[in-house]
Formats: structure tokens, sequence, C-alpha cells
């Protein structure tokens, strides 16, 4: 397996385990063809991206959430997974 694969990959099992270890049910998609990494029951799709650098990082600024939007697009909520799992665990 090459390096970006198997790092895309490894991330993917680590996200499933921390939705699992949550008490969520998760499915890994065989292959990525177009479609979303995993599928959280209650959730939804889920794509999983690992990059050697994100700028998103520096924007934070010492925020837990960030909301963040480009031109002609609909603003994203970005949060830490373990703030992100114990935020839907509040809501259950």
């Amino acid at each position: 397996m090459k390096n970006a694969k198997r790092k895309g990959t490894e991330f993917e099992r680590l996200v499933k385990r921390e939705f699992e270890k949550a008490g969520f049910e998760v499915t890994r998609s065989a292959a990525s063809l177009g479609k979303a990494d995993l599928y959280v029951e209650g959730i939804g799709s889920v794509q999983c991206k690992a990059r050697k650098t994100l700028a998103v990082y520096n924007l934070f600024d010492g925020a837990g959430i960030l909301v963040v939007k480009a031109n002609r697009k609909e603003p994203l909520i970005v949060m830490s997974l373990k703030n992100f799992i114990k935020l839907l665990g509040e809501t259950r």
C-alpha cells in the first residue's frame, strides 16, 4: 500500500474507532469511488482527509469552533473530532 493511501486508510479507521467508542454504528466504504469514506448511523456520510498541513488550524485563534465560508459556498463548521463527538453525546 502506498504511503498516502495507507495514511488515509489509517485515518479513516481512527475516525471510525472514535465514533464507535462513543456508541455510534459506523460503516466504512470498500473503496472511495466518489462516495464518503464512512457512514455514521444517525449522522450521515463522513469524508475523511488527512494532510501534512492544513491552514485551517491557524484560523482557530484559540476558539473551540471555527466557521468558514468560501465565496458562493455554504458556511462550514470546523471543530475537533473529540469535541464534536462530545457535543453529539450531549444531544442524544
